[in-house]
């Protein structure tokens, strides 16, 4: 049964923005089940390995135009404005929508992403709004086809990221459905040290309301990357709510 539970997670996160912004059985299922891998933590980071060798992506040490020779160990491509480290208020000014995969994201000429390559985008602020915009950006890209190479330079390593690839790389592979998503309209900073901060992110409810998570997000090597639950997942449980309270929206 456990096995089942595995891959029926699996599914949702390579569809609907992980298990998130979903049609409500989907949400039923994120809050009512606690399956978990049926495999052991040594196969999982095998799994990993298998699944992530070879790949390089924009921020690969190996790669001579991308090696980390910025201030602060960055990207030396990748240059940010990290003065404001206030928390936020407001939506940025300067907020921009784009697509991404199946959903339209929020992005900032000032807080990131400032880089978009094919495969990923990346080189956010160092500050609490590139934060914020990480945690919006990195988990969309990881339902989109190239959620390997962003597995391996976007999400933090270590076992629950070695779980979150060995049963996403067993799950059908299946296209996210632009009419089962919401729209992110909502965040709250929950945390933020400098080093690490928790987003909670506020999406309308295809079916009428709210839908309310949070993801958390780590200053590593020079960028914001995802730091996954301890079980692999994405985000913490699903909350349904009638009203945005709490929430800075963003005005779009």
């Amino acid at each position: 049964m456990n096995g089942i539970l595995s891959k029926e997670r699996a599914r949702i996160n390579s569809a609907v923005l992980l298990g998130f912004i979903v049609v409500m059985t989907l949400v039923a299922f994120v809050n009512d089940t606690t399956g978990t891998d049926s495999t052991t933590g040594t196969d999982s980071a095998a799994d990993s390995r298998e699944t992530l060798a070879g790949l390089g992506g924009p921020l690969s040490p190996g790669d001579p135009q991308q090696v980390r020779k910025g201030p602060g160990g960055r990207p030396e491509n990748c240059r940010t404005d990290d003065r404001d480290t206030a928390q936020p208020t407001a939506a940025p000014e300067d907020v921009r929508w784009q697509k991404l995969v199946a959903l339209m994201v929020p992005t900032s000429p000032s807080a990131g992403p400032l880089r978009t390559d094919a495969t990923m985008w990346w080189c956010f602020a160092h500050t609490p709004m590139g934060a914020v915009l990480a945690a919006h950006v990195i988990p969309v890209e990881l339902s989109g086809a190239a959620w390997r190479i962003v597995a391996e330079q976007q999400v933090v390593p270590g076992e629950p990221r070695d779980t979150f690839v060995a049963s996403k790389a067993r799950a059908d592979e299946t296209n996210p459905d632009e009419g089962a998503v919401g729209r992110l309209v909502g965040f709250s900073l929950a945390s933020y040290s400098g080093d690490s901060a928790t987003v909670r992110l506020l999406a309308t409810n295809p079916i009428g309301g709210y839908l309310s998570t949070s993801v958390s997000v780590r200053w590593r090597e020079g960028d914001w990357k995802v730091a996954l639950q301890d079980d692999g997942s994405l985000y913490s449980s699903v909350q349904r709510a009638a009203k945005p309270d709490g929430f800075i929206m963003w005005g779009a």
